[in-house]
């Protein structure tokens, strides 16, 4: 919220003093690339992450927040030890997607302080995905 509050005093001060509307708009794209070119490349770090996580049966345990964030996160148990899932969890549907009674495949980092349960997993898929879209779209337009 703060950050749009910032970027609304930061484009009145530039109409007060005289910026044109076009070199806003340009400034307001460069800023929206930017946005989208780093949560693309946290998205790839993620799945690369994930590729080296090894796959093990967990059970949902809780949600509750988490010990790096202010997010609320699901937390998994791997044999007797509590893990908090990697992404926070879906405010949505809560009661179909964490379900404590079935075992699910989660994918456990290597360091062993966080998991990728099967919703992390398509986001940083998908994430990939519309990395690769997004580079071969640029290439496609520059050349």
């Amino acid at each position: 919220m703060e950050f749009i509050l910032v970027i609304a005093v930061i484009v009145v001060l530039c109409l007060i003093i005289g910026v044109k509307a076009i070199y806003l708009i340009a400034a307001a794209a460069a800023l929206a690339g930017l946005i989208y070119a780093a949560s693309l490349l946290l998205l790839d770090f993620f799945f690369v992450r994930l590729l080296f996580s090894k796959k093990h049966k967990a059970v949902f345990s809780r949600i509750d927040k988490s010990p790096r964030s202010s997010f609320k996160v699901a937390y998994y148990t791997i044999d007797e030890t509590e893990y908090p899932n990697v992404f926070p969890e879906e405010g949505f549907f809560r009661s179909k997607f964490y379900r404590s009674d079935r075992k699910s495949t989660v994918y456990l980092t290597k360091n062993k302080k966080y998991v990728y349960d099967k919703f992390s997993c398509a986001t940083c898929t998908i994430g990939f995905l519309f990395t690769i879209a997004t580079a071969a779209a640029v290439i496609i337009i520059l050349r």
